[in-house]
């Protein structure tokens, strides 16, 4: 069950209403005037279906509110009110709340989140997230972090706004519709900030069987960057626009572990596709196998100007589309430029070619020998413009401690010989590490493994 009060039209002593039925059933249902949570009047609605036009008498009301009293449930409650008063009064008094708690339809609830975020050219960046998500999910969510940059001194930070449209019938396999809106400015190099919007549609399915954690997503979008020009790096391109479209399959479990995608990317100056896949599988000696593959492809490319930077990667993304969380993205040398993404090509060692202008194709393989300790393994093809492919593996032991939260890749034999016994070993050793306390939330929602 579901209404909502669609409009109000104030008179000097009458209330015009008009009410929508947003469900199919005809039931009763009871409209009330208030004055500062106070009950002045009450008179029930018979039932009727889509929309009823009622007068009451205005008294001294300075709100009207529907089922106010919570005599039937509803499945949303928060478009029930509406204020009496002028402008600039709300429908719902405002209230600010610190973390996400219960909702009370009665207000307009705000909450605030302290924010934390970091990388090398912002610093530590401290601010607040305010944003409407409750625990129970709304049609509506919109999510505001302004942070400030305690090393490069600006003013960064993201503003997300979107609209689900829940799909109720369960004939279907389609149960969500989401779209929205999304922009976010931090720096990518020293006192060089970049700027992302995006606008996408996400469609979502999955099966019948709710106990199942299967779910497909199509995902379509289209990105916009603007970047401050370097002068070190002038061919460069400042600005550029990516269509693109995703579909992405899983069946996240604690024993079997099975994902798969693909998506297209659409640029003035290049055409791309790619598909991927990922396997793990948990055995009863808690052993864990885990193998991933990685094509991608060119259908044009005109991006010699801009060097490598739309090319796929090797063992270091460009995130062109500012999609990872890179801590230092346009380090080359020292401790930010080992931090390890698994995308793309999903090598750890750094190996020639690092990067592939026409196609790639990986696969990424590990087992755990004993507990958190495993061994990897990678084998690939680059294939480069005029150059015959190019064989790459690469092989090392990887520290899972806290499996895509914590993780140590040590390199050991690879096209460069062995790189164990090679002079500065330590700046070969790749990490996953992650700071984000967003992120980190994901691990109390998560099956272990």
């Amino acid at each position: 069950m579901d209404w909502k009060i669609k409009s109000v039209t104030k008179r000097n002593d009458s209330v015009h209403l008009v009410i929508k039925n947003k469900s199919d059933r005809r039931l009763p249902v009871a409209i009330y005037l208030l004055e500062n949570d106070s009950i002045v009047h009450k008179q029930w609605i018979d039932g009727f279906l889509d929309e009823v036009a009622i007068t009451l008498p205005r008294k001294r009301a300075t709100q009207v509110a529907l089922n106010y009293e919570n005599l039937i449930p509803e499945f949303t409650m928060r478009d029930n009110y509406k204020t009496l008063k002028g402008f600039p009064s709300l429908n719902r008094p405002l209230e600010f709340r610190l973390f996400k708690d219960v909702e009370n339809p009665k207000k307009t609830q705000i909450f605030l989140m302290p924010d934390v975020s970091y990388n090398l050219y912002d610093g530590f960046s401290v601010g607040g997230r305010f944003y409407n998500g409750n625990l129970i999910r709304k049609p509506f969510r919109y999510s505001i972090r302004p942070n400030y940059g305690l090393t490069s001194k600006k003013l960064v930070g993201s503003v997300a706004l979107s609209y689900e449209h829940p799909v109720q019938d369960r004939s279907e396999r389609l149960y969500e519709v989401r779209y929205g809106i999304s922009a976010n400015t931090f720096s990518y190099d020293d006192d060089l900030l970049y700027r992302r919007g995006s606008i996408y549609l996400n469609l979502a399915y999955r099966p019948k069987d709710l106990r199942s954690n299967a779910v497909q997503n199509l995902n379509i979008r289209n990105i916009l960057v603007s970047r401050d020009r370097n002068p070190l790096n002038p061919i460069s391109e400042p600005d550029y626009n990516v269509f693109n479209i995703t579909y992405g399959s899983s069946d996240l479990n604690l024993k079997r572990f099975k994902s798969y995608g693909g998506g297209i990317e659409v640029s003035q100056k290049f055409t791309k596709v790619d598909f991927r896949t990922q396997w793990r599988r948990l055995y009863k000696d808690n052993r864990q196998l885990s193998v991933r593959f990685f094509a991608g492809a060119f259908l044009s490319n005109d991006t010699q100007a801009t060097g490598n930077f739309f090319s796929f990667a090797l063992d270091r993304p460009t995130d062109y589309l500012f999609d990872y969380n890179y801590y230092g993205r346009s380090e080359s040398t020292g401790l930010f430029s080992q931090q390890f993404i698994p995308a793309e090509g999903g090598f750890k060692s750094q190996l020639e070619p690092a990067f592939a202008n026409q196609w790639i194709t990986t696969t990424n393989a590990s087992y755990s020998i004993w507990k958190y300790v495993f061994v990897y393994g990678d084998l690939g093809l680059v294939k480069n413009k005029n150059v015959d492919p190019a064989f790459v593996y690469d092989s090392g032991v990887r520290l899972n401690l806290l499996q895509d939260y914590f993780e140590l890749y040590f390199p050991v034999y690879s096209n460069n010989g062995w790189e164990i016994a090679q002079p500065d070993y330590d700046q070969k050793i790749r990490f996953i590490v992650t700071l984000d306390l967003t992120t980190m939330i994901k691990l109390f929602n998560r099956r272990w493994y």
